[in-house]
């Protein structure tokens, strides 16, 4: 069961957290790496909720794109 991942920088470049700061590549990795074993449409519910999560009342800055196949 290989899953592979096609992201946008948009999801690493959100402005938020308690110091108004970028999400960054290395936290979506975690979190990607975190949430992998989970069923696809239930990382998508997490990775959706953690975005929100983090920019809170911010604007969006930037697309999002997270495409997860599993082979």
């Amino acid at each position: 069961n290989d899953k592979f991942y096609l992201l946008s920088d948009g999801y690493q470049d959100q402005f938020g957290g308690p110091k108004n700061k970028k999400f960054l590549k290395k936290k979506l990795r975690e979190l990607i790496l975190k949430i992998s074993s989970l069923p696809m449409q239930q990382q998508r519910t997490k990775l959706e909720e953690e975005f929100a999560n983090w920019k809170k009342t911010d604007d969006q800055t930037d697309d999002v794109l997270i495409i997860g196949v599993l082979i």
